[in-house]
């Protein structure tokens, strides 16, 4: 696959499941396989430990991304660097800088010097002392880290690989801090290149793992792999799958964090109380230039020193509430670490020195708490639906201070006798796995309360089954169609009638409204698939008049865009597998409710008797995706508007339903109830009927021609073919789910498509 690198980021470069077809690819947990005799001892794979499947896609897209050879996932980036020094013989010798990360001090002193390994310290970003600690004929491999860890010295990697490849030595550079979208290392003349994956590329600190690229597919290099095998430091294969995952929004998370970082350094460094500000982006930063020179982006991470020495530090440290005192780095949420304190031994950083961890939270929130921090006043300031979202609502782990919500497998809890019936009992409708998606949805949705399901369809059912036999319900015509399907099915066999009312007419719904009869209304804005817009602080008014309830299915738009509580409804509604989730790995539904009132409270009893409950595990894979839910969809928003513009005025395209249009039909109501974009979904009318629609559809190389919606890859469907013969939709509309990827690559592959009409 070819393409901008966020496109082969979104879509794993591309790769389908072998077997299933899938567009996620399956977590292959085997640790040996069935082998044909006859195949040769090198072929196939035969044991998880040298190989697994699971590796394949994230090393192919790693070694893409570094404009490497080939590449390998290790069991941690301790592991990584220790292979490098497991491949060398004794009598070696290794150039090292002197302010690196800790380990690069620590390996060396306490396990490479036994095996006979010698190690020459040069001061960090200096050529001339680089070129000095080179020992003719001895020295292996130059050590760079770039930028340096922590004060983002940044190192001219030509020279650095002319001074190494002059002494018949290998240029290794860690790359963790700045990832392959923001320095290549490899294109500057490095050999290797190193990451501590759990940093950016996974992203989510949730997965401890490591990774090396290659220029070339060489003797060390074979070496190196074959110390992954002998000495076992593997991946997991679920850590692996979750690398993968949350390498798929790299691009947006690091843009963020950048954008997030540079606005951090530049109050820092007009600060009063700080002293130095370390960070490549900032002019005064003594590598700027060449940072200039070497990087896409200057990375999101900052160090700073305090007035005041140690005791200034540590308190700056012991009073920021946004930022987070944990180590690590590179995830969403934002960290701050006194690397003095925390190092553990002979560290050389300065102990005035903080160093933080830029996330993608809200950029104001993150200057507000340094502000503060720094002795600034106390702020009551609302945070923002990007740090609430980012931060899980600021969850931490009351026994460990984990900021990673666990997976709860428990089904059953301990209570004590004389309080049993409080506190968590049963599994199927307690789990502590539940409460921190749910409290993160309620608080987007401004709602008082939140239940998630197995699926969409099962929280659509729950609001009906706990209807009563007589009720009236009142369905928009035009809506997602699995809600069509049970509608039309179950109900009525419970004694529920359902009425249909043409989406988005008010007057019509007006006219169809029962009072003391209707007891819920259903709307979808906007809707599935013709994009409809129904104004839902007037359908709220009509529909409360007549003392009904209205439901709302904001699954297009997420809370991000539209808030339909805030607008008047009473319950909203998600299935939870598109937006929410994001990443095609999660069928799940979720309801927020604008009162905990008698009708909620059935509603969440009968999530309770009728057992639709989310796993666990799909639970905190939920709240992984919402993690990153305002990147996805302000990015899929802004290509959606992109495309839509340009299928607008295409010769091919006989109409572009999308809200953000100033010639759709809806337009004006979208614009007074949607912020921050117009959503991910448009559907397009093709010229030329049914046939010249099929024929699109089936043109369509990037666009993934698969169900769903709302993941970080793009798709296209004829939404006709897909659903029942009951289907009201055109025959010449195609739906589209866009995607994150590079708006260049989308809009070429649309075109492309295009030209089959």
């Amino acid at each position: 696959m070819d393409g901008h690198p966020d496109t082969l980021l979104a879509q794993a470069l591309g790769w389908i499941d072998g077997e299933s077809k899938g567009i996620v690819p399956s977590i292959r947990v085997a640790s040996t396989y069935a082998r044909d005799p006859d195949l040769a001892a090198d072929e196939g794979v035969w044991y998880s430990r040298p190989d697994n499947p699971i590796y394949h896609q994230p090393e192919a897209l790693l070694a893409r991304l570094e404009g490497g050879a080939t590449a390998m996932v290790t069991a941690s980036g301790m592991a990584s660097l220790a292979m490098v020094f497991q491949a060398l013989d004794a009598g070696d010798h290794v150039a090292v800088p002197d302010m690196p990360y800790g380990g690069l001090i620590r390996f060396p002193e306490m396990v490479a010097h036994r095996w006979g390994i010698d190690t020459t310290v040069y001061k960090t970003g200096d050529l001339d002392s680089l070129h000095g600690s080179i020992v003719a004929g001895r020295t292996k491999v130059v050590w760079v880290e770039n930028p340096s860890n922590p004060e983002l010295v940044v190192t001219d990697l030509a020279v650095a690989a002319r001074m190494a490849h002059e002494a018949d030595a290998r240029l290794v550079v860690d790359s963790t801090l700045a990832s392959p979208l923001a320095c290549r290392p490899l294109d500057h003349g490095a050999d290797i290149v190193l990451h501590s994956a759990t940093k950016y590329l996974n992203g989510h600190s949730d997965v401890v793992c490591g990774a090396l690229v290659t220029g070339k597919d060489d003797a060390f290099w074979q070496r190196l792999t074959s110390m992954r095998m002998r000495s076992g430091a593997v991946l997991g294969p679920f850590e692996t799958w979750l690398l993968l995952r949350g390498m798929r929004t790299l691009h947006l998370r690091l843009a963020r964090a950048s954008e997030n970082a540079m606005a951090v350094a530049e109050f820092l460094d007009s600060h009063p109380r700080v002293s130095q500000v370390f960070y490549p982006g900032l002019e005064t930063h003594g590598s700027h230039e060449i940072a200039k020179r070497l990087m896409n982006a200057y990375g999101a991470m900052v160090s700073f020193a305090v007035e005041g020495g140690e005791a200034g530090a540590k308190s700056v440290w012991s009073s920021t509430k946004v930022f987070k005192n944990a180590t690590s780095l590179g995830g969403v949420e934002s960290l701050i670490e006194h690397r003095f304190f925390s190092d553990g031994f002979a560290t050389p950083v300065p102990p005035e020195q903080l160093r933080l961890s830029v996330g993608i939270e809200d950029k104001a929130d993150l200057i507000a708490d340094l502000d503060q921090a720094l002795g600034g006043g106390a702020t009551n300031r609302k945070q923002a639906p990007a740090t609430r979202i980012t931060q899980g609502m600021g969850w931490v782990g009351p026994t460990y201070g984990d900021l990673v919500l666990p997976v709860h497998m428990a089904t059953t809890y301990v209570r004590d006798p004389a309080n049993y019936k409080e506190g968590m009992s049963y599994g199927r409708d307690h789990n502590p796995t539940f409460e921190q998606p749910e409290a993160v949805l309620a608080a987007l949705e401004e709602g008082a309360a939140c239940r998630i399901f197995s699926s969409g369809m099962a929280a659509a059912a729950a609001l009906f089954q706990a209807l009563a036999q007589g009720d009236h319900v009142l369905v928009q015509d035009v809506l997602y169609w699995g809600v069509r399907a049970f509608l039309k099915e179950l109900p009525a066999n419970w004694g529920i009638v359902i009425d249909w009312f043409p989406s988005g007419d008010l007057e019509a719904l007006k006219a169809k409204l029962k009072p003391g009869a209707t007891r819920l209304v259903w709307i979808e804005s906007p809707a599935n698939p013709a994009m409809t817009v129904t104004d839902i602080a007037a359908a709220a008014g009509i529909v409360h008049e007549a003392g009904a309830l209205l439901v709302c299915d904001n699954t297009f738009a997420t809370p991000l865009i539209t808030r339909p509580i805030e607008l008047g409804a009473d319950i909203v509604m998600h299935s939870a597998t598109k937006y929410l989730n994001g990443h095609s790995d999660v069928v799940a539904g979720a309801l927020i409710a604008a009162r905990d009132d008698p009708f909620w409270r059935c509603v969440a009893a009968i999530r309770h008797l009728a057992g639709a409950i989310l796993g666990p595990f799909e639970a905190w894979l939920l709240m992984r995706g919402l993690r990153t839910l305002h990147v996805r969809v302000e990015r899929a928003s802004e290509n959606a508007q992109a495309l839509a513009e340009f299928l607008d005025r295409h010769d091919a395209v006989e109409e572009a339903l999308y809200p953000g249009l100033a010639s759709f039909a809806g337009h004006e109501i979208a614009r007074r109830q949607m912020t921050g974009g117009f959503g991910g979904m448009l559907s397009l009318r093709v010229k030329g009927g049914e046939a010249a629609a099929k024929r699109v559809w089936a043109a369509f190389r990037l666009f993934k021609t698969a169900t769903s919606l709302g993941g970080v890859e793009s798709l296209v469907e004829h939404r006709a073919s897909v659903e029942d013969a009951s289907s009201t939709v055109a025959r010449d509309l195609l739906r589209v789910s866009v995607g994150i990827e590079h708006i260049d690559d989308l809009m070429a592959d649309m075109n492309r498509a295009l030209a089959a009409a």
